[in-house]
């Protein structure tokens, strides 16, 4: 999303200045060569900030607040409140720094993704942040905008809290789905704000019109495989081991009868938290003949461009994916996918392009379920591309009367 609202804004203004509001801060200065600003003022756990000069800094200064801490822990309570007291510090200090910040910016974008949601981090992570911003851009006369975001979770009273006051602060707000602008409806009257697509969709490689294919043989294919760390205790904050095996065992199986069925499997991630799922899978399946070229790996998404990334996925013929943004950018590229949803939006997603029967629960999608589906979707996948080919240009359309609309152009 955020490669996709930069290009755009760089294709639409002549010698525009971007300013990157993240919490990887090393990583949007590589990938989109940026300036960049920590979003949050302390790291939380799920909700951290990857910034290597912040890192050394708050190395240094470990090593000379060592032996007070050391000594702080003998004390009864004085370690929490020495924490406390920190952290309010830390917080104050951004505070002041990002209000220098936004007062000399012309407008404040929040792109897409699953904006709206305390999974990761509480309500004192995204939540949070996005209450300070608001406030900071009401305070200094910045439009602030939302376009078209998501919903995700917002378990916590004081995260809805702090969601409910930034949408009241925003000068505009779009959705992604309908989905997630019902359930903003529950916490401001979302009524006249309007619904675009994903802004993937607008990531300005061109649609293919001719899908690259694979080079086998008959009717092999080669198939795109992107597992999700699905309830995985070693990077989820929802952790269930049973789940985790569970589904990993579902999804080997599959891709066991792939290779037997004589097809290429290629690999590959969205997140980078997912990539331990995919060596799992591969300890899986190990065993397992097949042909020495048979199963392929893309590098991390932090290791490869967005435009790499689609290259590298256009020789799938259809793709097994979880992750939302695996199930869109396969879309993007007009390949067929079946879905593993493990949450609502890649329902909802998965329905608007017309998909629905090729999206099954992650946590119910055994073997007996897998093959049919697949070979169903198999069969007609030549269709299927015809058909999400067309969506995607419409998607694309749509989003560049949006780009319009808030670039006030």
């Amino acid at each position: 999303m955020q490669a996709a609202m930069i290009a755009n804004i760089r294709n639409r203004i002549t010698g525009v200045e971007i300013l990157g509001i993240t919490l990887t801060l090393d990583e949007a200065r590589r990938r989109h060569g940026i300036e960049v600003f920590p979003l949050a003022g302390v790291s939380r756990p799920y909700y951290a900030i990857h910034n290597l000069e912040c890192s050394k800094t708050r190395n240094r200064q470990t090593l000379k607040l060592g032996r007070i801490k050391r000594w702080l822990k003998h004390v009864p309570g004085l370690s929490r409140f020495w924490r406390t007291v920190r952290t309010c510090g830390m917080e104050l200090a951004h505070i002041m720094a990002a209000a220098g910040v936004v007062r000399k910016l012309d407008r404040i974008i929040i792109p897409g993704g699953g904006t709206l949601d305390d999974f990761w981090g509480g309500p004192w992570g995204q939540p949070w942040a996005l209450f300070k911003w608001g406030l900071l851009s009401r305070v200094y006369g910045v439009p602030f905008l939302f376009v078209s975001i998501g919903k995700s979770s917002l378990d916590w009273p004081l995260s809805r809290f702090f969601v409910r006051v930034a949408l009241r602060l925003a000068a505009y707000r779009s959705y992604r789905d309908q989905d997630s602008k019902t359930a903003v409806q529950s916490l401001i009257d979302a009524n006249r704000d309007p619904v675009y697509p994903d802004l993937a969709f607008s990531y300005p490689s061109p649609v293919l019109v001719n899908p690259r294919g694979n080079a086998l043989p008959d009717d092999r294919l080669v198939v795109g495989v992107g597992p999700i760390a699905h309830c995985d205790p070693r990077v989820s904050p929802l952790k269930d081991q049973r789940r985790y095996v569970a589904y990993l065992a579902r999804l080997a199986e599959m891709v066991k009868w792939l290779l037997k069925q004589r097809h290429d499997i290629l690999f590959f991630t969205t997140d980078s938290i997912d990539a331990a799922a995919v060596n799992d899978i591969q300890a899986i399946i190990s065993s397992t003949p097949r042909d020495a070229d048979a199963i392929k790996t893309l590098p991390s998404s932090t290791e490869q461009s967005v435009d790499d990334f689609l290259r590298n996925i256009s020789g799938a013929d259809l793709t097994i994916a979880s992750r939302l943004h695996g199930v869109i950018l396969s879309h993007l590229n007009a390949t067929p996918v079946l879905a593993l949803s493990f949450d609502p939006k890649v329902d909802a997603h998965m329905d608007a392009m017309g998909q629905k029967d090729y999206c099954l629960g992650i946590d119910h999608c055994e073997f007996e379920m897998l093959m049919p589906r697949f070979n169903a979707l198999s069969s007609v996948r030549k269709r299927e591309q015809d058909r999400l080919r067309s969506a995607a240009l419409h998607f694309r359309c749509e989003l560049d009367a949006q780009y319009e609309r808030v670039l006030g152009l």
